[in-house]
């Protein structure tokens, strides 16, 4: 098994959906897909975003994050190319797992942060 990195995605067995942010020997971080996916891209409040997610208006900003989400399992469902979708127990056997919590400090390797910096 060769899970890539912010494309697999992990699903366990009461429906939560992981992606690996990190891959070292056979280690595998792990972290909540969809708080991966809200760090995909930065929005900016504008008119620019208002056309854009028109759809959306007054309804939760979660919607948005999770509509990519629903889209990226669909896909990985597929096994077509645009990701794979693996059990969390039969990822166990090929990697030691190590799960970042949702409400610690999330150092985004995709944006370069750093343990320094600090979320207030």
């Amino acid at each position: 098994m060769n899970v890539e990195l912010y494309k697999d995605l992990i699903k366990d067995e009461r429906g939560n959906y992981y992606v690996a942010v990190q891959k070292e020997g056979n280690e595998l971080t792990l972290v909540n897909a969809m708080l991966e996916r809200s760090y995909q891209e930065v929005w900016e409040f504008n008119e620019a975003f208002k056309k854009k997610y028109a759809e959306y208006e007054h309804q939760f900003i979660g919607k948005m994050i999770m509509d990519k989400l629903r889209h990226d399992v669909v896909f990985a469902s597929k096994e077509d190319g645009h990701g794979r979708m693996y059990d969390l127990a039969a990822v166990t056997v090929d990697y030691k797992l190590i799960f970042i919590d949702m409400i610690e400090f999330y150092r985004n390797p995709r944006v370069g942060l750093n343990h320094d910096n600090n979320i207030h």
